[in-house]
C-alpha cells in the first residue's frame, strides 16, 4: 500500500514519466513533419543533387495565377492592388471566390470532356458549360459530378449531363477511361495492350457497361437516353478491370459508382490538376497511366491522391494546396536543355496559352469588349484541322495564331500611348532600357502589335 506521502510521490513520478513520453512524441513529430508538396519535393531535389529555381517575382505570380484561375491576364487595377500588398495566399482565395473562376473552369472542363463543336445548333455544348458552372458554383464534389456524367439519363435538350456520352456514341469507354482513369484502354481494342497489362477481354468487358444505353430521337436535336436491362449469359456480362462484375442490372450506374470510388480515379483527378497548374503531369502524358510510364515522383502523386479522397474531392481545396506550394511559385527561367529540373518540378515549366486565354487576355490588355462570335472564330482559326481532336492534354504546344491576333489589335485603339503602360498591360511588367529604346520611334499601335505577338504574351511562365 502507498502512504499519503508515497502516493503523492507516485503521482509526481508518473507525471514526470508521462511528460518525458509526451516530449519524446513531440520531438519525434517535430523531427518527422507531416508530408506536404514542399517537403516531398525537397527530398527529391536533395536526392538528385539539384537546387530549385528561386521564387518568381510578385508580378509574375499575379499573371500566372490569374491566367490559371480566371483564364486571362490581370488588369492594371488588379496589378496595383496586389503589388501594394502582395499576399499570395490571399490572392488565391480572391480568385477562387470569383465568378470568373467558375466561368473559366466550366469552359475548360467542357473542352477537356466534350471538345469543340462550333457548328452545334442544338446547344448541347453550351448546356454542358452552364451545367458544369452550376456544379462549381454549388461546390459539388468532383466525384459526384463525374458520377452523374457517366450515368445520366433523360432528354438531351433538358438534361445537360446526357450530352457528354452522346458526344461519343461509338465505344464511350474510350473517352471515359482516358478522362477519368487516365488509361488508354483503346490500345487493347484490337489486340492486347503492347505496353501494359490490359487485354482485348478487358476492353470488351469494360465496353459492355454501356450496352444498356438506348438512344431515341424525340425531336430534331433532342435525344432521349435510357437504360434497359440486358439478359445475357455470364460470360457476356460487363467486367471491371479488377475482375469484379456488376451485382445488379443497372450496369452503367454501378460502373459510375465503382469508378469514382476507386483509387485510380483519385490519382487521375490529382494528376490532372497538377498538370493544369504546372504544365506537366506527375504521370505524363496525363492519359497514359501504364507500367511503361510511371510517375516521376510517386510519393507526391500518392500524397495528392490521399488529399483528394480525404477532402471529398473538393476542387478548391486541391487548388489551394497546389497554388500555395513552392513548386508552383518557382521562377520559370532555366538553362537551355535543363529538362531534368523541369521534369522534377524544380523549375516552373512554361505553358502556351489556350486560344480562349489568348483572346480574353488580348481584350483585357487592349480594352476591347469580348465578342462571342469573334471568340468562336478565333478558336476555329487557332486549331484549324485539329478542332475535332481530343483536348485532354490541354497545354500541349500548338502554333499560335498570328492573323487573328493582328486583326484584334488593329481593330482596337490602344488603351494607352505610354510605352511603359502598354508593357504593363500586355506583359505585366515594366520595359527594360533596351526595350524602351527600341520602341522609341514606334506608335502605340505598333508597340501593342509587337507585344501581343511576343512569346512572352503567348505563354504562361
Amino acid at each position: 500500500m502507498w502512504s499519503g506521502k508515497s502516493s503523492h510521490c507516485r503521482r509526481v513520478l508518473l507525471a514526470a514519466v508521462a511528460g518525458m513520453l509526451l516530449a519524446g512524441v513531440l520531438r519525434s513529430a517535430a523531427a518527422e513533419p507531416a508530408p506536404s508538396i514542399d517537403s516531398i519535393l525537397q527530398r527529391v531535389w536533395s536526392a538528385a543533387g539539384m537546387e530549385p529555381a528561386p521564387p518568381c517575382a510578385d508580378e509574375v505570380f499575379l499573371r500566372r495565377a490569374t491566367l490559371d484561375l480566371l483564364g486571362r491576364i490581370p488588369t492594371l487595377e488588379e496589378r496595383r492592388e496586389f503589388l501594394a500588398s502582395p499576399d499570395r495566399q490571399r490572392l488565391i482565395e480572391r480568385l477562387l471566390d470569383s465568378e470568373e473562376f467558375i466561368s473559366f473552369w466550366a469552359e475548360l472542363w467542357t473542352t477537356q470532356l466534350y471538345g469543340y463543336d462550333l457548328e452545334d445548333t442544338s446547344g448541347a455544348r453550351l448546356m454542358l458549360v452552364d451545367w458544369l458552372a452550376a456544379q462549381l458554383h454549388s461546390r459539388r464534389p468532383y466525384d459526384e459530378i463525374v458520377q452523374e456524367l457517366v450515368s445520366a439519363t433523360g432528354e438531351s435538350a433538358f438534361s445537360a449531363p446526357v450530352n457528354f456520352l452522346l458526344r461519343y456514341p461509338e465505344e464511350p469507354i474510350v473517352k471515359v477511361s482516358r478522362a477519368f482513369l487516365g488509361i488508354r484502354l483503346d490500345c487493347a481494342r484490337c489486340h492486347d495492350h503492347p505496353f501494359d497489362r490490359w487485354t482485348q477481354q478487358d476492353f470488351a468487358g469494360m465496353s459492355r457497361f454501356f450496352d444498356t444505353i438506348e438512344r431515341e430521337e424525340v425531336s430534331p436535336g433532342n435525344v432521349r437516353v435510357v437504360d434497359v436491362v440486358r439478359n445475357v449469359e455470364a460470360e457476356e456480362r460487363p467486367r471491371f478491370l479488377s475482375g469484379a462484375v456488376p451485382r445488379t442490372s443497372q450496369w452503367r450506374s454501378e460502373f459510375a459508382l465503382f469508378v469514382t470510388r476507386s483509387r485510380p480515379f483519385a490519382r487521375n483527378f490529382a494528376n490532372q490538376l497538377w498538370y493544369h497548374f504546372l504544365g506537366r503531369g506527375i504521370v505524363h502524358p496525363v492519359d497514359d497511366f501504364s507500367r511503361e510510364n510511371p510517375p516521376v515522383v510517386p510519393e507526391l502523386l500518392e500524397y495528392l491522391t490521399d488529399e483528394a479522397r480525404h477532402s471529398g474531392f473538393d476542387l478548391r481545396h486541391m487548388i489551394r494546396l497546389i497554388c500555395n506550394s513552392r513548386a508552383y511559385q518557382l521562377d520559370s527561367r532555366a538553362e537551355a536543355g535543363d529538362s531534368r529540373r523541369r521534369t522534377l518540378f524544380a523549375v516552373r515549366p512554361i505553358k502556351p496559352l489556350l486560344p480562349e486565354q489568348l483572346y480574353a487576355s488580348a481584350c483585357t490588355a487592349s480594352g476591347a469588349a469580348p465578342n462571342a462570335e469573334e471568340r468562336r472564330n478565333f478558336v476555329r482559326a487557332y486549331y484549324g484541322d485539329a478542332l475535332e481532336g481530343d483536348f485532354a492534354s490541354t497545354w500541349e504546344y500548338r502554333e499560335t495564331l498570328q492573323g487573328l491576333m493582328s486583326r484584334l489589335v488593329a481593330n482596337t485603339r490602344p488603351a494607352s500611348r505610354n510605352v511603359e503602360e502598354l508593357f504593363i498591360r500586355y506583359l505585366g511588367r515594366q520595359p527594360t532600357a533596351v526595350e524602351l529604346e527600341t520602341c522609341a520611334g514606334c506608335s502605340a499601335s505598333e508597340v501593342a502589335y509587337l507585344l501581343v505577338h511576343s512569346s512572352e504574351f503567348a505563354f504562361n511562365h
